[in-house]
């Protein structure tokens, strides 16, 4: 697990909390515990019975001497109180306290859509897709929203998540669906922009520039965005190895059937948003999450019935309907041992209040009455002393000492993963080590050509730019010899299409646009090709190479989309009105339109004298007719 993150982030299940005071708070209950922090369910209390329930995040004991995990848990703290919007997870709250930095936050009781799919998994089923588009359209809701950040002057704060995953998009029990843990996001305004030695993120959910290690942009966000919508549409893991370096070369390849492949419900609109969000170039992806978030809106909307939150909410309960049960009563008594404590707590609140007293005229302090009055009087003449013995002896306040602010990186470093086989690692003549993986650390910006050699393995030499900043992630799989005597062996393709201007996808990596000559293919290989043009319907062959060094053309003619149509069949249950759709009148009650677009529709019906004008909105749906009845009052 790289260094830094808090997961697995599993619920616990052995051994039982016992609440305890946390400042001014109350733990009630131990969510998870990563690798970074502990996570904590609490309460706060207030006059006239004011409680609320909130989520404790607290800096593991063993992390707080260390000033780049603190300086990094900071960070979260000041970009997630930053974003106030309704799909991220709200914080509240941060302190410090007996060299525990903590963070108060929001409480979403539900699950995160980790949880939802390993328990989808156990059941043998799928999420339903109106549920996976949901739940991305929140979060692409979300992601808009940071990325777009400004600060008081209208700059950009330039925030990137870089941390996307199931794990970090939590579902409530209500349907909401909020994205959390900023832990390494990336702002401009940052404390802490480079750990050596950390590899920010998680494997699986990072897209191809993040991997290879360069700079990461919001385009990165949507990318892994994008896996999460593949994972929550078919429960497969879609980049996941048994290896570090597997995972990377498979997003490095992209090698991936589209969702449709594993689940039929999905449709072909589907199959191009997910392709869409995840090209291997940026700028072949969605340009920003706003547009990502409309093209699963229209989607949403024009396919499903409104108002999926409700149904979703439904769907948990149902899903999680014992453990919601158990959690539940875990919290009642939680909260019941915290409010004892609250009760027990000694603590002496002193309020001073200024009045005028009634024989001098003059102001006289009143000090409220403590819960130990005695006590209480005591520490106000230890006060009053300690004031008056400063006065005599004319103490002076000690200046607090300098922060040091860390010094700045100047060098960078290079991790490489290496496979099959034990390989060593030149840089010219000098061997810097040997091994699956090794990391160079300190490295002078600037090119480096490193050469990787093992025994029956061809040479290999790579050159790559050192910058002070991200780790450089370089996967190298060494070669056999016979492999690249076969690999050499390479075939051309024509692709050509009617009309042209498709985009061409081979075993799912965009290649280019028709007309065009794909040269990277094996000789006698049979590869999946698809392609898409927008306003016609995508298109799926296989196509088998020739032999070396020969040509082939494959010419495929797309079809138009047609729009399905329906119809709508409109009721009074009693009297009568005329019908308007859309704006257009189409005739009087009762009467069933025909030859209507599938889709959205907004129904009037209109009758002036008998006071009657209602309006609603009805789906309907290609080679179906729908029904809608009107009460006249």
């Amino acid at each position: 697990m790289p260094l830094g993150e808090t997961e697995p982030q599993e619920p616990l299940t052995v051994g039982v909390f016992t609440p305890e005071a946390f400042g001014k708070y109350y733990l009630v209950d131990k969510i998870a515990v990563g690798g970074m922090a502990e996570i904590f369910k609490a309460k706060s209390f207030s006059h006239a019975g004011f409680e609320k329930l909130l989520v404790i995040k607290r800096i593991l004991q063993h992390h707080s001497e260390n000033e780049e995990f603190v300086t990094m848990f900071i960070d979260e703290a000041k970009i997630s109180a930053q974003l106030q919007h309704p799909n991220i997870v709200h914080v509240y709250d941060f302190g410090k306290l007996h060299a525990n930095c903590y963070i108060a936050m929001e409480c979403v009781e539900g699950k995160d859509a980790k949880r939802v799919l390993k328990k989808l998994s156990e059941r043998r089923k799928l999420l339903p897709i109106e549920f996976a588009l949901f739940i991305a359209h929140e979060v692409a809701l979300a992601l808009d929203h940071a990325h777009t950040k400004t600060n008081i002057e209208g700059q950009p704060l330039g925030i990137v998540h870089r941390d996307m995953s199931p794990a970090n998009v939590l579902v409530s029990y209500a349907g909401e669906v909020k994205l959390a843990d900023f832990g390494i996001a990336k702002a401009d305004f940052s404390g802490y922009d480079t750990e050596v030695g950390v590899l920010k993120g998680k494997f699986e959910y990072m897209s191809p520039e993040q991997a290879r290690g360069e700079s990461v942009t919001q385009s990165s966000d949507l990318f892994s965005l994008g896996i999460i919508l593949y994972e929550l549409l078919t429960s497969r893991r879609l980049f996941k190895a048994k290896t570090e370096i597997a995972t990377l070369e498979k997003i490095k390849k992209l090698d991936f059937k589209p969702p449709s492949a594993y689940n039929p419900a999905v449709s072909e609109e589907l199959d191009a948003i997910v392709l869409k969000a995840l090209q291997q170039e940026p700028g072949e992806r969605y340009q920003s999450a706003h547009d990502f978030q409309h093209a699963l809106h229209d989607l949403l909307h024009t396919d499903f019935e409104p108002q999926p939150k409700r149904r979703l909410a439904d769907f948990l309960s149902e899903l999680f309907e014992d453990e919601q049960s158990a959690e539940r009563n875990a919290l009642q008594e939680g909260s019941r041992i915290a409010l004892e404590l609250h009760e027990a707590d000694d603590e002496i609140e002193l309020q001073p209040e200024w009045e005028e007293s009634p024989s001098h005229g003059g102001p006289t302090l009143r000090t409220q009455t403590s819960k130990r009055p005695i006590l209480g009087i005591l520490l106000a003449f230890a006060s009053l002393a300690a004031i008056l013995l400063a006065i005599l002896v004319n103490v002076r306040t000690t200046p607090p000492p300098p922060q040091i602010t860390p010094a700045a990186p100047t060098h960078g470093e290079v991790n490489i993963l290496l496979e099959p086989v034990e390989t060593q690692v030149f840089n010219g003549d000098q061997l810097l080590g040997t091994g699956p993986r090794l990391d160079l650390k300190g490295l002078e910006p600037g090119s480096l050509t490193l050469r990787f050699e093992a025994e029956g393995y061809l040479n290999i030499e790579e050159t790559l730019e050192v910058t002070v900043g991200e780790p450089y992630i370089l996967p190298i799989r060494l070669v056999e010899e016979v492999e690249q005597e076969v690999a050499t062996r390479t075939s051309r393709v024509l692709f050509e299409s009617t009309p042209s201007g498709a985009q061409v996808f081979v075993d799912n990596r965009a290649v280019g646009i028709t007309p065009i000559t794909y040269s990277e293919g094996n000789a006698n290989t049979v590869y999946k090709v698809r392609y898409l043009l927008d306003g016609h319907r995508p298109l799926v062959f296989e196509v088998t190479t020739a032999g070396p060094d020969e040509r082939i053309t494959e010419t495929r003619t797309l079809q138009a989309k047609v729009a399905g149509v329906g119809g709508l069949n409109v009721s009074m249950r009693r009297g009568w009105a005329y019908i308007y759709i859309d704006g257009n009148k189409m005739g009087e009650t009762p009467d069933t339109i025909t030859g209507l677009t599938a889709g959205k529709h907004e129904v009037r019906v209109v009758n002036e004298p008998a006071g009657i004008d209602r309006t609603q909105t009805v789906l309907v749906r290609p080679n179906e007719t729908a029904t809608v009845f009107f009460e006249p009052q």
